[in-house]
Order: C-alpha cells, then sequence, then structure tokens
C-alpha cells in the first residue's frame, strides 16, 4: 500500500501566533523589552496595547509573555477578561492563573496562603489545572488585599529565581464596563508607587481603543497610569516576509502575482494574513503557488472569514428585503477594496425603498464591524476586504 502523504499547515487561523512565528513590530517589541527589563529590575511598569480587531494584539501580549519568562525570569499569567463582568471574578481570575502558570514547587509554598480560594486541583498545573472560589465574600477579600496576596505569591517566585511578576489582561469587552474595575486598577497602581518596597509588576491591558475610552471615563487618572502601545497595519514587505517565511516552511515558493494579491487581500491584518495563508495552502498541491492557486484560496478565506465574523449579522440584513438588495449590489457593484461614497449608491435607478433607508443601512452595517467611515467625510470602506469579497460571493450565490 502506497504511503499517504500528510500536509501540514503552518498557519494558524484564530489564534495567537506562536513566538517563533513572530515577525516585524520592531518598535512595539523594543518598548516591550524595556518595560520587562524594567519589571526585571524590581519596577512597576504598566502598559495598554491597542489598535484594531484582527492587528495582532493578543500575539504580541504571548510574544510578550514569551520572553519575559524565557530571557528574563518573570512568571507570567495570560487572563481572559471576556465572560467576566464583575471587579472579584477578575481577581480571581488573576490569581487562579497565578497559580497554574508557576512552577509545582512555588504553588507547593503557597497552597496554605490560598487554600480558602481553591476548590479543587487538577495535576499537571495548566489552564484549567485549578478549580477557584466563586464565592462573593471570598472573592471581595482577595480584592481588598489584591497587593498582599500579589507581594505573598512573588515571594514565594524569588524562592525559584524569578524576578518579577506578569499579568496579560486581554480580550477585556465586559470588564471595562464596570466602574469599580477602573478604580481598582487606579488604586492597585498608586499602591504600588507609595510603596516603601519596590514591586517587580508587569501590567499588561490588551483591547481596541473604546475598551481604554471606558477606562478612562470611570476613572480618568488610567490615562497616565498605562503608557499606550498601538499596532499599526503591517506594510506589504512585511506582508510579504511573513508569507515567505511560512511557505518556506514546507518548501513551497510563490509567484509574485499570487503574493501580490494575498497582501492585497490581507491587508495588513495579521489574522487574515493567516486565514489567507491557511486557505492558500490548502489549494495547492505542489512546492509553488500560482496566481490559480491564491485566487481560489482567498475566495476561499472570505468564506470563511465571513462566515467566522460576519455570518450571523450579514444574516439578520438579508432577511430585510430592501437591506438585502443594497448588499447584493454592493457585493457586486463596488470594487474590492474600494472607498466610496454615499451617492455611489443613490444611483437613478436605486428603488425608493433603497434611497430611503440607506442612511439607517449605513448606520448598522458600521455598529456590526461590518464597514467604517473613510479618510474623508462622507466616504465608507469595508472593514477589510475579504468582508466586502464574502458580501461579493453571497450576492452571486443568490443570483445564481
Amino acid at each position: 500500500m502506497a504511503e499517504i502523504s500528510i500536509k501540514e499547515s503552518p498557519f494558524t487561523p484564530g489564534k495567537p501566533v506562536e513566538p517563533e512565528h513572530f515577525i516585524a513590530r520592531a518598535e512595539e517589541i523594543k518598548r516591550l523589552q524595556r518595560a520587562v527589563q524594567q519589571t526585571a529590575l524590581g519596577r512597576n511598569e504598566n502598559i495598554f496595547i491597542t489598535g484594531e480587531r484582527g492587528i495582532g494584539k493578543s500575539s504580541l501580549a504571548s510574544y510578550t509573555r514569551y520572553m519575559a519568562e524565557k530571557e528574563y525570569g518573570l512568571v507570567g499569567a495570560y487572563c481572559s477578561m471576556g465572560a467576566l463582568r464583575t471587579l472579584e471574578a477578575a481577581v480571581g481570575t488573576i490569581f487562579q492563573r497565578l497559580l497554574e502558570s508557576c512552577e509545582k514547587s512555588v504553588f507547593e509554598r503557597l497552597k496554605d496562603a490560598f487554600h480558602r480560594y481553591i476548590r479543587g486541583i487538577t495535576l499537571p498545573l495548566g489552564i484549567g489545572g485549578i478549580e477557584f472560589t466563586n464565592d462573593k465574600s471570598d472573592l471581595q477579600s482577595l480584592v481588598s488585599g489584591f497587593l498582599p496576596a500579589l507581594h505573598r505569591f512573588h515571594e514565594a517566585a524569588k524562592e525559584d529565581g524569578k524576578k518579577g511578576v506578569m499579568v496579560i489582561l486581554d480580550d477585556l469587552n465586559g470588564i471595562t464596563g464596570v466602574p469599580e474595575f477602573s478604580h481598582f486598577l487606579k488604586s492597585a497602581v498608586d499602591g504600588l508607587a507609595t510603596s516603601r518596597e519596590r514591586f517587580p509588576l508587569l501590567f499588561v491591558l490588551v483591547g481596541v481603543s473604546t475598551r481604554r475610552e471606558d477606562l478612562v471615563e470611570h476613572q480618568p487618572s488610567v490615562a497616565r497610569i498605562f503608557d499606550v502601545v498601538e499596532l499599526r497595519l503591517m506594510s506589504s514587505e512585511e506582508s510579504t516576509q511573513f508569507f515567505e517565511m511560512m511557505f518556506n516552511k514546507q518548501m513551497i515558493n510563490v509567484a509574485a502575482d499570487a503574493m501580490l494579491m494575498m497582501n492585497q487581500f490581507s491587508a495588513g491584518y495579521p489574522m487574515l494574513m493567516h486565514e489567507v495563508g491557511d486557505a492558500v495552502f490548502w489549494q495547492n498541491n505542489g512546492s509553488h503557488i500560482d496566481l490559480k492557486d491564491a485566487k481560489q484560496g482567498i475566495i476561499e478565506a472570505a468564506r470563511n472569514v465571513g462566515r467566522k465574523y460576519i455570518g450571523a449579522q450579514v444574516g439578520s440584513l438579508f432577511r430585510s428585503k430592501t437591506y438585502s438588495s443594497i448588499l447584493l449590489r454592493m457585493g457586486q457593484e463596488l470594487p474590492i477594496g474600494a472607498t466610496f461614497k454615499r451617492q455611489e449608491l443613490l444611483k437613478e435607478d436605486a428603488p425608493e425603498k433603497e434611497r430611503q433607508n440607506l442612511d439607517n443601512f449605513l448606520t448598522r452595517v458600521k455598529k456590526l464591524g461590518i464597514m467604517k467611515d473613510g479618510e474623508v467625510r462622507g466616504e465608507y470602506t469595508f472593514v477589510n476586504p475579504l468582508y466586502h469579497l464574502y458580501l461579493w460571493y453571497e450576492a452571486k450565490a443568490k443570483n445564481e
């Protein structure tokens, strides 16, 4: 029986980039490395990583944690705040992740100090290895004693040679709407600043700019507490470097016109680069990617991205006959990736209902995150070209 050759995609759509695959972001990494270095020397540093959705914020935070642990001897904990709506739950999650992230020897030293909060343990430790209390009164005591508990954790870790603590708070969608969370951050940082003893803590918050605005609205001092690291779109040169590096891992080269198209449709978003790269990879059956492979892969990537990120929203729009008609015309008539003006959708042959409801439609698709304002007043564009291509695909399917 002939041996079956199994392909493995080098891309990881929908997941943070693995540290060994991280490229570019030289200036941002330099700023974060400086914060890690200062923490290892005994200082408190506070960073807010921000940028558009899909631009690589979580990947950069994960890379920073990897660097902090491997090169500077920090203990790092990655905390997803997405499902949390109370300060007590947020603080509980921080300590749960810290205890899961530390060495077994450190955990053994801390078991007695944290026993009231631990309901169960699954070895080896790791994400989900500790069942933490959800008792509000217990967690309130942890909130009020946050800095002493953090200090106790650090002292235990120091015995294993650890130089500091890094806490990453990601997916802030719900918790930044809780005013107490903003005040908690301000109080914690002020407590560190006024302490007689320096404490090596690096706080890294990760979120879109509106999450930071939420925090500042509740507590204006948050604006000065956190240094902002803002991620930009990746350049064409950086995108090319990324695709070349990833495809080279599988001994695949890419034609220049295919590379140009992949760069165009990924639009500098690392999240889309992985989606496009993965879809193109599976369209190819050899060691060379040509323009045909790229075209077929990009259409598949548009379907995948559309289903994952805007499928439900587009479905709700298609249920309206008027909105559906506008969407279909946009998908078919507007050049992919183009910026357009409102007037371009108000053609003379447009039905009166479309003309009357266009402003409501534009407001809704912007709120759903499908489109956004252009750089010039009165102009609009899709959040990314794959969303536009997805609409083209949906329009084509409905007209067949």
